[in-house]
């Protein structure tokens, strides 16, 4: 009889790292010997516990699935775990590596550790699958993203970046507002803006990244600073810092 796999769980949700090892359990042949809620406490347990799998969340709060396992210098077999990207799911299945949806189930998740054993079983060919994958993601076809994956209680919905107003910060959390809510999003202001489209989106203030596209007025504050009016319902201003008016105005014709 084959050696239990021996698995390390990365997702920053716990009620989700609770599910999996569950799941692990009824699926059998899995032995849990970690888990971590972020890339860097997963690279100590990776590092501590050398495990022949890490079931991965790609989303996650600062460095995502993908910055880990590039920092890994041994990489085991990985099963990596999405809401939904569009265009990783297409690399996944371009090079061979696998992926689960959320939410999943426990016969998927059964596939999966097979796929995993048989990638384990020819050691030689999982390195180059790796490194194929990565540099493809480094590298994408549409390099700014046009979609991303918010947070509603314990569901996850997909918003097209076009839909989103603006995006903001506050208390260290990001937000995506979209007409008539607010969402929660696994991304930096930094992150984002080096992923957006920089035709439609424009950084306005250290807390604020506004979609031009929604842009209906700009109204001059105190001291240099400027109000960025968008189209919606609720005439949402956008605080436009000093540094940054004279870049708005250019590109808004003013």
């Amino acid at each position: 009889m084959n050696a239990p796999l021996r698995a390390v769980i990365v997702d920053d949700e716990p009620l989700a790292r609770l599910r999996a090892r569950r799941l692990l359990e009824e699926a059998g042949g899995v032995t849990v010997v970690g888990e971590a809620d972020s890339a860097a406490a997963a690279r100590r347990v990776v590092a501590e516990t050398e495990p022949d799998l890490l079931l991965l969340d790609i989303q996650m709060p600062g460095e995502d699935g993908f910055a880990l396992l590039r920092s890994l210098e041994r990489r085991p077999a990985v099963i990596f775990v999405t809401a939904f990207d569009h265009y990783a799911v297409r690399a996944f299945e371009e090079n061979a590596v696998d992926y689960l949806l959320k939410p999943y189930r426990r016969e998927r998740l059964a596939e999966s550790l097979d796929r995993a054993r048989r990638d384990l079983s020819r050691p030689e060919d999982l390195p180059a699958r790796l490194e194929k994958l990565l540099g493809s993601l480094a590298h994408p076809a549409s390099p700014h993203l046009e979609r991303l994956t918010v947070r509603l209680g314990n569901r996850q919905l997909i918003v097209k970046t076009d839909e989103v107003l603006w995006f903001g910060a506050e208390d260290k959390l990001v937000f995506a507002a979209t007409e008539g809510d607010r969402h929660y999003v696994n991304f930096t202001l930094d992150q984002l803006e080096q992923r957006l489209d920089p035709r439609r989106f424009l950084r306005v203030h250290r807390s604020a990244i506004a979609n031009l596209d929604w842009a209906a007025a700009l109204r001059a504050g105190f001291a240099g600073t400027y109000r960025l009016q968008l189209k919606d319902a609720a005439r949402t201003e956008v605080p436009v810092s000093r540094m940054r008016a004279r870049v708005l105005r250019e590109r808004l014709g003013a």
